[in-house]
């Protein structure tokens, strides 16, 4: 008889092992699982990111040269982007941009001119790398040598207007309800 209870204590102590083998095992698929999925999700933001930057700097310079022509384009970014601002950097600084873009405001009073720095478009947040399109201008209309258009749903639209030697941007009117 006692060689029945024997196995099963036996057998009890290896159901432990076996659960705690089990729970081990769960515990780093989980742990790797998540690590792999926070990976995805941040090269999938930065893919976004880049095609974003890619079309921006392509829509802006293709459109230039091309004197009267309008555009509206839609651009598609990250969701964790809440504003994009243009600065037209050859116009005379205004400090109004430091209640928009502190970055934008620093770069722009510190700035000579478009060809002495390496960013004209800035992000809230900050991007991960600098963004510096065509030569800009800010159509009048607009009241400011800057525009900041806010993102909505990683959306935002723009209108692009050929001028020949730059692109003159601004932002698109609403429709009146």
């Amino acid at each position: 008889m006692s060689n029945k209870n024997f196995n099963k204590k036996a057998m009890a102590i290896g159901q432990v092992f076996i659960f705690i083998v089990a729970a081990i095992t769960f515990a780093l698929i989980m742990i790797f699982g998540y690590k792999a999925i926070t990976g995805f999700l941040k090269s999938g933001e930065d893919v976004a990111f880049v095609q974003f930057k890619t079309s921006l700097e392509t829509s802006i310079r293709k459109i230039y040269t091309e004197y009267g022509s309008v555009r509206v384009s839609k651009f598609t970014l990250p969701s964790i982007y809440e504003q994009v601002c243009f600065v037209n950097l050859d116009a005379a600084y205004d400090p109004e941009l430091c209640k928009f873009d502190q970055a934008a405001c620093s770069v722009w009073e510190d700035a000579k001119g478009y060809d002495s720095v390496d960013e004209n478009v800035f992000m809230k947040p900050t991007a991960p790398v600098k963004i510096k399109v065509h030569q800009i201008g800010i159509d009048p209309d607009e009241g400011t040598d800057f525009l900041c258009v806010p993102v909505r749903q990683g959306f935002f639209n723009l209108v692009l207007e050929g001028k020949g030697d730059r692109t003159e941007l601004s932002s698109v009117p609403s429709p009146l309800n």
